[in-house]
């Protein structure tokens, strides 16, 4: 068995369309307790879906913009892990609002038994929903061990959902320090393609920071995404266990690495500040304008 869920929210047209698409198919997996997790004070109840109220920080709270209410992804793994664990679950997974889940993916997930799985999602035609490309730089779904989570927890910054970074980050992470698998091959999730606004506004400069203080797993993330596409095109079979096994692990930074890299947070907390300051006082002159 396995927790799976998100935070749902209101919304119109194609994008609630799309996530009633999610919905549909989480209520349609076997083998599988579907929740929507909710912020304490937000009374949006996606029918028939059992709805977990939990949540009490979102973007606004930690960078302290004016923006629309996101949540941290880092709180909702726990209230998906506390969830899994009050049902018996060894797993909770969460996936982005707008993704459909197979049960190809579930079965992967409970026939490997590794810590975790980062999922690439397959993109889809938004009119006919045949299958277009998988993605290699987005992960839209993931499947932790409880006990695992647990136990590495204090390593997972609290990145703002529905923004850049996270998920590579995250994937890293699980990788270097468990016995993880980034899906790239048949996923078994997808997501229909629509247009994105990325890189833009406070709460993408915030995740961008958090990336920066987690360099060195973003820079494995990208060294393993480099690799794959440049033997994929060079037309090498990969090994993707053995590719994973030469690109993550736990970070050995050496002494004069810890001092550069004590160096590159420092400059990412003054940039962060200062970018911080400038959009706070924007924000505060276009609504007094």
């Amino acid at each position: 068995m396995i927790t799976i869920g998100t935070c749902f929210y209101a919304a119109r047209g194609d994008t609630e369309r799309r996530q009633r698409r999610a919905r549909e198919a989480l209520l349609g997996l076997a083998g599988v307790t579907p929740v929507n997790l909710q912020f304490v004070d937000d009374d949006y109840r996606p029918e028939g879906l059992p709805t977990l109220a939990v949540l009490r920080q979102d973007a606004r709270t930690i960078t302290g913009a004016n923006g629309r209410r996101q949540p941290i992804v880092a709180e909702m793994f726990d209230a998906l892990a506390d969830a899994a664990a009050a049902r018996g679950s060894r797993y909770f997974a969460y996936l982005n609002a707008d993704i459909e889940v197979t049960g190809a993916a579930i079965d992967r997930i409970l026939s490997r038994g590794l810590d975790g799985y980062a999922f690439c999602r397959m993109d889809v035609d938004p009119a006919t929903h045949a299958e277009l490309t998988v993605q290699p730089y987005g992960l839209d779904f993931f499947a932790i061990d409880v006990a695992w989570w647990r136990r590495e927890r204090t390593r997972f910054r609290g990145y703002i959902a529905g923004e850049w970074c996270w998920d590579n980050v995250y994937a890293a992470m699980i990788c270097s320090h468990g016995r993880g698998e980034i899906v790239h091959d048949a996923p078994g999730i997808f997501h229909e393609r629509h247009e994105t606004a990325w890189n833009r506004g406070l709460y993408a400069e915030y995740n961008g920071y958090l990336a920066a203080l987690d360099a060195p797993y973003f820079s494995r993330w990208v060294a393993y995404v480099r690799a794959l596409l440049e033997r994929r095109k060079a037309g090498v079979d990969v090994d993707l266990e053995a590719l994973n096994g030469e690109i993550f692990g736990p970070p050995p930074l050496t002494l004069p690495g810890q001092v550069w890299h004590a160096g590159r947070k420092m400059r990412a907390h003054m940039r962060f500040a200062k970018v911080r300051r400038r959009m706070l006082s924007d924000d505060v002159d276009r609504a007094q304008g």
